[in-house]
């Protein structure tokens, strides 16, 4: 899961408890109050009966007419009326159903399961019904002990205002819940926008170009600390190197002039024909394995150096020219493996480049292709410039290269067929040369299968020399 993820999901959690938490606070405040209400209205109803009472006793009102003057909803309120154990009033309701009293309290609620036909509150009939009672007592001097007095209403629009508001809870909550996830998710991607920043710069750091640095903000909050953190190491990560590359390039250097002392030696000794014939023939055989190593110091040092971006000389020439020039200098080599060819070229092509860079990658390449190459097989190069780049593809005949050696081809001393590399006296580093010359160029180079029997080489270059930053 990603960070963005996790953050959006902590701040939505968080606000989504805090949301929860204020609503249970205001849902138990508004069920409190409606209660109050309740109580209330109770209150004032039972205060209504209360003075018809006594103007009952007073004698203004006859007994006979105290049913008329309270003037309470009969269907809406359940009161019931005792002067010592004499029911002397009740409602419509009241009649109706008969509710557990609790003499003790004043207020309370109940509920009570009644039949279907018992009641039709609002035209629904109704199997249990709950009620909020309020009880008073009223002393009489002219009734001792006095009377008693229980009002009660259903609970029926209560219930359906909580559950309304539940709902608009729940409906709040759910809304809220969304615009949580979408104003976290942003304010995450804010928070993370540096730390995008920084991995795409990392990305384009490798070991070819250590030279980028990750800027530094303003703000020296925890970002900044970081983005220094990798700036120091990247700053010891090029320094060591550059102090590699420049020891290989270095020893190389030391190493080529006794190797050529060597080399003399073996030239001089190989014109003495007194020499016995076996030891004349071990030193041909070492000839050759000095040969070899001479040339792997000399492509270890022209590596090193291209590494270290010192061999590019750019210059405008017409690589058209050049390309032409190094195909006609191996069409002997061609004739020999009755190589079909198959070249097209640009009437000229003006570029701004190293020449002698990039005559080594096409010597380099198409030397691959004829070595590599089948018998009686076939070789095609095409050099075409596009609107924004030059293009220059190498195909010939030879067997396929295993998909996993492909990504691998271009790496130091990486030999997709061993026996085949010793027998052509390569050292694997040919195609790194290629590489490199080409990165400094400001370009790519590529290599794929095309089935059924061809490999293709494919060189892309800027239309005009552009070293990598």
């Amino acid at each position: 899961m990603k960070i963005r993820t996790k953050i959006t999901l902590w701040i939505t959690s968080a606000g989504v408890i805090v949301s929860l938490f204020f609503s249970l606070i205001v849902f138990f405040e508004m069920a409190e109050q409606t209660y109050d209400q309740l109580d209330n209205e109770l209150t004032v109803a039972a205060q209504n009966i209360f003075k018809i009472i006594r103007k009952s006793e007073a004698g203004l009102i006859e007994q006979t007419s105290l049913a008329s003057e309270i003037f309470l909803d009969n269907n809406r309120h359940w009161i019931r009326a005792w002067r010592d154990d004499t029911l002397v009033y009740t409602s419509r309701l009241g009649q109706s159903i008969n509710l557990p009293l609790d003499s003790e309290k004043k207020r309370f609620t109940v509920s009570i399961k009644i039949p279907r036909e018992g009641i039709d509150s609002d035209k629904k009939p109704y199997k249990e019904l709950t009620f909020r009672v309020r009880s008073a007592k009223i002393s009489s001097q002219k009734y001792p002990p006095g009377y008693r007095i229980y009002v009660a209403i259903p609970m029926k629009k209560f219930m359906e205002e909580m559950v309304e508001v539940i709902h608009f809870i729940l409906l709040g909550l759910s809304f809220s819940t969304i615009l949580l996830i979408l104003i976290s998710y942003f304010l995450a991607g804010r928070i993370l926008k540096p730390v995008r920043k920084i991995t795409s710069l990392a990305r384009e750091i490798d070991e070819n170009d250590l030279s980028h640095r990750i800027p530094l903000n303003s703000n020296r909050d925890e970002l900044y600390e970081l983005s220094s953190a990798l700036n120091q190491m990247l700053d010891r990560l090029q320094y060591s190197f550059t102090k590699q590359k420049q020891f290989l390039a270095d020893a190389a250097h030391e190493l080529n002039t006794p190797m050529t002392s060597v080399q003399i030696f073996m030239e001089q000794g190989l014109l003495n024909r007194e020499l016995p014939a076996p030891f004349y023939k071990d030193l041909q055989q070492q000839q050759h394995v000095m040969l070899r190593i001479k040339r792997l110091l000399q492509d270890l040092m022209t590596l090193s150096w291209l590494e270290l971006g010192r061999k590019i000389k750019p210059e405008t020439f017409d690589l058209k020219t050049a390309t032409a020039s190094i195909i006609e200098d191996f069409k002997p080599l061609i004739e020999v493996k009755e190589i079909t060819l198959t070249s097209s070229l640009p009437e000229t092509l003006n570029y701004f480049g190293d020449p002698a860079q990039l005559n080594r990658v096409l010597v380099n390449i198409i030397d691959n292709a004829i070595k590599y190459n089948s018998q009686s097989g076939k070789l095609i190069i095409k050099l075409e410039k596009l609107p924004e780049t030059v293009r220059l593809t190498v195909t010939n005949t030879a067997s396929q290269i295993p998909e996993d050696d492909l990504e691998h081809v271009f790496e130091q001393f990486y030999r997709v067929e061993k026996s085949r590399s010793k027998e052509f006296g390569g050292c694997g580093l040919g195609l790194t040369i290629v590489r490199e010359i080409v990165r400094l160029h400001g370009g790519q180079v590529s290599m794929k299968n095309e089935p059924p029997d061809k490999i293709s080489l494919s060189i892309i270059l800027p239309q005009s020399f552009k070293k990598p930053a």
